[in-house]
């Protein structure tokens, strides 16, 4: 009796040591996957064992790691969406011949000053700028100078006018002698207008119309009348420095000439007009005093086709030739 009661003692005394000793419980999971990611490798459902006390914390851990696999698949979809756009616009852009290809380019800018030049014609003002531009390939592109301004002198704003109309007025003489050698006339008056158009820097062609009017001369038992003589010629002026505010010129022409003057002697009338050629040439200074407006002076040779006889019976028949010098103040426009 004693015997079995020690056994069923012992008995029981196992059963609760088993059971005190035995832990709370255990959770077994399946087999595991392995997931690559941008923040390294991910596994998970591998096949493990652990005490039930332990199983709210690898419930958190598996829903922390399920999160961030989510989060990587959503960036890596957006850029994927990103990279297919732009791949679609670029061959959009290419399609129309027009390539606007998304790439990036760098570019540098050195070695930038400024330039200023003055001479007869202007100021000129201009920077310097060295330009790199490096592509998306590494290739570089320089490029180099740009002007920015430049400003005409008065002798370059002159010339740019292209046309000119002056006034001319000063004194004349008829240089020819009568048959006893006596001058025809004395230092008179004369006149010229003149309109020219440029064909080039240094040359002017255009129209002429001069009057010559040298003073009445007397002597014994001769008196000559003032002569007259009207003079229309196609003119040219070249200009020997054109790009100069003072400038020495040419005048020349050639074109028709009408003379006539009256001779008295005793009381008695002779003389005649008469219609040649004629050509004139000179010598200019003038100095422009803006753009639009000049002034100088001028000598000029005038010789007409006209012989003196057809004028006066005290001839030598001479052709008749005149000196002039005269100022004359004219205008471009």
């Amino acid at each position: 009796m004693i015997k079995h009661s020690i056994i069923a003692a012992l008995v029981v005394l196992l059963v609760a040591s088993l059971v005190f000793a035995q832990p709370v419980g255990t959770v077994t999971y399946g087999s595991g996957t392995i997931t690559p990611t941008s923040n390294g490798v991910i596994v998970t459902n591998e096949e493990v064992t652990v005490p039930m006390e332990q199983q709210v914390q690898t419930a958190k851990q598996k829903t922390a790691m399920h999160q961030h696999q989510v989060q990587h698949q959503a960036a890596a979809q957006r850029a994927a969406a990103s990279a297919a756009a732009t791949k679609a616009a670029n061959e959009a852009s290419l399609k129309k011949g027009e390539p606007k290809l998304k790439v990036h380019k760098t570019t540098t800018t050195t070695g930038t000053y400024d330039v200023s030049i003055t001479n007869k014609r202007g100021t000129t003002d201009y920077g310097i700028a060295e330009e790199s531009v490096t592509n998306a390939q590494g290739q570089t592109q320089t490029e180099g100078v740009v002007y920015s301004s430049y400003s005409p002198s008065k002798a370059a704003r002159a010339n740019a006018k292209g046309m000119e109309i002056s006034l001319a007025g000063g004194a004349t003489l008829l240089y020819n002698k009568d048959s006893r050698g006596d001058r025809y006339s004395k230092i008179g008056m004369g006149a010229d207008v003149s309109m020219l158009k440029d064909v080039c820097t240094h040359l002017a062609l255009g129209l002429d119309y001069m009057m010559l009017h040298p003073g009445s001369k007397t002597y014994d038992g001769r008196h000559y009348h003032g002569i007259y003589a009207h003079n229309i010629s196609l003119a040219g002026k070249f200009t020997l420095n054109p790009w100069d505010n003072f400038q020495v010129y040419l005048p020349m022409g050639f074109g028709m000439m009408n003379a006539r003057m009256k001779t008295v002697t005793d009381g008695e009338t002779a003389g005649d007009n008469k219609w040649g050629a004629s050509m004139y040439a000179g010598l200019g200074v003038q100095y422009d005093f803006t753009a639009s407006l000049f002034a100088g002076l001028e000598y000029r040779y005038a010789y007409g086709w006209i012989s003196d006889k057809n004028l006066t019976p005290f001839h030598k028949d001479k052709n008749v030739q005149f000196h002039n010098m005269m100022l004359r103040v004219g205008m471009r426009f």
